[in-house]
């Protein structure tokens, strides 16, 4: 869907081209996470998303008119819109505008520069800041893949003490692409995780990956059944008949994840795996089953779970001292699953003895959803620079007195390494930029998404 970007903005913007001092010729501004958020780092992701949604489209005349016209019945004047300066922007073709970013995949400390924009037309400085809007929809995918890096980070000790380190990529699961508040979310999101994870059922996702960093194939899940398929077969004899259709037809390799709960999961993990006729069946299966328990307390009931397949299929200890049911048999969570009860479920079944390579979960609002907003990573865009037609060099700066938190940085930035920290200084200042052009007039830098994966921690 084509979008109208000089409506992708918050109204009061496209007033300030009549506020700025009448003789500026350059804006500069910069975008960060403030500290004080609920992470003291963030993943660094999404720059490449809005440049290929929306940096592509050139500005038409059916858009100048259309915003021209919303402008008005906003306003009820057409006297605030800047037709003039838009019509430009139409006869370039592109935005009069560098972006520089940091590479994405980065775990940056906050209260550090993520990106830059900056004017290079003297005619468009006073309308730099309209294009705020979208850039600053950045917040969102690195919100969400700071949230999955912290996962992961907590994750790691428990898989480095009770299991296998490697399979901490598929250790949590996005099953969030429904509960998303949008279609555009739910792949911006779920791109997001597949930084630090890989297991999602997100196929939005991953195709969206693919089109924007050009890796294909990133998203990996498995056959997977769920209550309608279940139901459908009845309970008692139904139940039976319900895993032994996905036995029947799945590959013999295949991973299979059966749901249990649809009406006694304990009793189906007794009366039906239990019996002689599936669990002979399963043992016999080259492929993984895990077993799908989602309704009550998750920590009770998985660990109910895996006591009984432990007494249907039996354990062996680990190399590490954990059990670990045999027969290649275990359980998935997919049902109240955020990052601390991911973390608390996991540390459970270790504190009852169990490896962790028991168990996967899956996430939903809880991984891409609930309680994400712009003020969880305190994301900001400040202007910090000016040049005005008499040639004056102006550092902008915010500095409220009843806030210092919100003190921004005043002149032309960079960012680079001192003694291993990301640091932000002045350009002045010596030190490699680490901020690299992303956009400049129209041209839009190709991001290898390996190089984006690599970056993040595993």
């Amino acid at each position: 869907m084509t979008e109208n970007l000089i409506l992708a903005t918050d109204a009061y913007k496209l007033t300030h081209h009549l506020q700025y001092p009448t003789n500026i010729t350059k804006l500069y501004s910069y975008g960060e996470a403030r500290t004080g958020g609920r992470f003291d780092t963030v993943s660094w992701f999404g720059m490449s998303m809005i440049l290929h949604d929306y940096f592509h489209q050139p500005i038409t005349d059916a858009m100048i008119d259309e915003a021209e016209q919303v402008s008005k019945l906003t306003f009820n004047t057409s006297a605030y819109f800047n037709r003039v300066v838009w019509e430009k922007v139409r006869d370039l073709g592109y935005f009069p505008v560098k972006i520089k970013a940091l590479p994405e995949g980065l775990e940056v400390p906050t209260g550090n520069a993520l990106f830059t924009i900056e004017s290079t037309a003297d005619w468009f400085a006073t309308s730099l800041n309209a294009l705020e809007v979208v850039l600053m929809h950045v917040w969102y995918p690195t919100t969400i893949a700071t949230n999955s890096l912290y996962i992961k980070k907590r994750l790691r000790p428990l898989f480095e003490k009770s299991g296998t380190v490697a399979g901490i990529t598929l250790a949590v699961n996005d099953f969030g692409l429904r509960g998303a508040t949008s279609l555009e979310s739910g792949k911006r999101g779920g791109s997001a995780h597949l930084l630090h994870f890989q297991g999602s059922d997100n196929m939005a996702a991953s195709q969206y990956f693919k089109d924007v960093y050009g890796v294909s194939g990133r998203a990996l899940s498995v056959w997977a059944t769920e209550h309608s398929v279940a139901t459908a077969y009845g309970a008692g004899q139904g139940e039976f008949d319900y895993v032994n259709a996905q036995l029947d037809r799945a590959p013999d390799s295949a991973i299979l994840s059966i749901v249990i709960d649809s009406y006694d999961a304990l009793n189906f993990i007794k009366k039906v795996i239990g019996s002689s006729e599936i669990k002979d069946r399963i043992i016999e299966r080259a492929g993984r089953i895990v077993l799908r328990p989602d309704s009550g307390d998750p920590e009770t009931i998985d660990l109910q779970v895996l006591s009984l397949l432990g007494d249907i299929f039996g354990t062996t200890i680990n190399d590490k001292g954990y059990k670990v049911l045999q027969h290649n048999v275990g359980v998935i969570q997919g049902d109240g699953m955020k990052a601390d009860t991911i973390v608390s479920l996991y540390e459970a079944i270790m504190q009852a003895g169990w490896s962790v390579d028991n168990l996967v979960v899956g996430s939903g609002g809880g991984l891409l959803q609930e309680g994400f907003t712009r003020d969880t990573e305190r994301f900001a865009i400040k202007a910090a620079y000016a040049e005005n037609a008499a040639g004056e060099k102006i550092n902008i700066q915010k500095k409220p007195k009843t806030d210092a938190a919100k003190t921004s940085k005043a002149g032309l930035l960079k960012v680079v390494l001192r003694d291993k920290d990301i640091v932000t200084v002045s350009q002045n200042d010596p030190g490699q930029d680490l901020l690299q052009t992303v956009y400049e007039n129209g041209k839009i830098l190709s991001v290898n998404g390996n190089d984006v994966i690599n970056r993040t921690l595993f």
